[in-house]
């Protein structure tokens, strides 16, 4: 591999030229500028990243932490953000904690004495403490912690209501809401299910939570669990959950012979590619992807440019998707 000394001899300058161009730290002449990357392309130079980053005190990577890179929600989610970091001059480091509270603490600890600009956090299983210590741009998305740590969520109020009019609509008198096992008072997605269950509470509708450890389940073993729950209790005639598992417990409905939607409702949550796996397109709460990585991207910006906040609290409506499972 060819070094900047290599570069700069056969461009016929200095290496503290050569550093000059690679660093941007001060203006070079056009034509000298041009033997230089000439140079570059000829020896196949590839520029020192990290040596780069510590000289300019800036990495250009952001580092982002989901509970896991298999769900969809979270997928899609780090590709739009992938695609407005890369646009801005940024490339992403996608970490996933399965859920598990060493991983995260190991994998901050890492951010911190590591060049990473920035860190998203999809994930929120420390003390609150951990976070508002953290010594790097910090933004959260399912969590409020502080003041002034930046946080971007959906509108899951909202989710939550437009759910249970769904289900009212289609006249359901026995709804469950799978959920994630967790402190609910803490996590802002917790908001759906407290809504729905409210609502369906007071016009007398039948609600029950199943919480369930998400991250440890794929779609066949989501499947399972969705016959074993119909099986058990027939009854059952309306579902809420996030895309996999509500795309699983309408495959199941129709395996058992269940009339979908005359006799069995269906709504997923997040609005995925998953919500159109079964024959039968999925009513699901869209959650604005889009939206949350622009606004994401936006914030990173103006913290890493240590320029004031525009917002610190961003929450953005849902929306509902109707399809053939309500």
């Amino acid at each position: 591999m060819a070094s900047i000394r290599e570069v700069a001899k056969r461009a016929g300058v200095a290496a503290c030229t050569v550093s000059r161009v690679l660093n941007g730290t001060a203006s070079v002449a056009p034509e000298t500028r041009m033997r230089i990357e000439q140079a570059m392309k000829e020896l196949d130079y590839v520029p020192n990243e990290l040596a780069r980053g510590m000289f300019r005190q800036k990495a250009g990577i952001i580092a982002m932490l989901v509970p896991s890179i298999k769900h969809p929600f979270f997928s899609s989610l780090a590709d739009c953000i992938e695609r407005r970091l890369y646009e801005r001059g940024w490339k992403l480091m996608l970490c996933s904690t399965g859920d598990d509270v060493e991983r995260e603490q190991e994998y901050l600890n890492f951010f911190r004495s590591n060049l990473v600009d920035g860190v998203i956090l999809a994930v929120n299983n420390l003390d609150a403490e951990v976070y508002e210590a953290f010594q790097k741009p910090l933004i959260m998305l399912d969590r409020y912690v502080a003041p002034e740590i930046p946080l971007v969520v959906s509108d899951h109020r909202m989710g939550g209501r437009l759910a249970a009019e769904e289900f009212m609509r289609n006249r359901c008198r026995y709804v469950i809401h799978l959920c994630s096992e967790g402190p609910a008072d803490e996590i802002i997605s917790y908001e759906s299910h407290i809504e729905l269950e409210n609502i369906l509470n007071r016009h007398q509708i039948f609600c029950r939570k199943v919480e369930i450890k998400w991250n440890s389940f794929d779609f066949q073993e989501y499947r399972k669990l969705a016959k074993l729950i119909l099986q058990s209790y027939p009854e059952i005639d309306g579902v809420m959950a996030a895309d996999m598992p509500a795309s699983a417990f309408l495959s199941a409905a129709l395996e058992l012979g269940k009339k979908v939607p005359e006799g069995f409702c269906v709504v997923g949550y997040d609005g995925t590619y998953i919500s159109n796996f079964n024959p039968i397109p999925m009513t699901t709460i869209i959650q604005p992807i889009e939206a949350i990585a622009e606004c994401v991207v936006e914030m990173m910006t103006e913290l890493t440019e240590k320029r004031p906040l525009k917002q610190r609290y961003v929450r953005l409506p849902v929306e509902l998707r109707k399809g053939e499972s309500s």
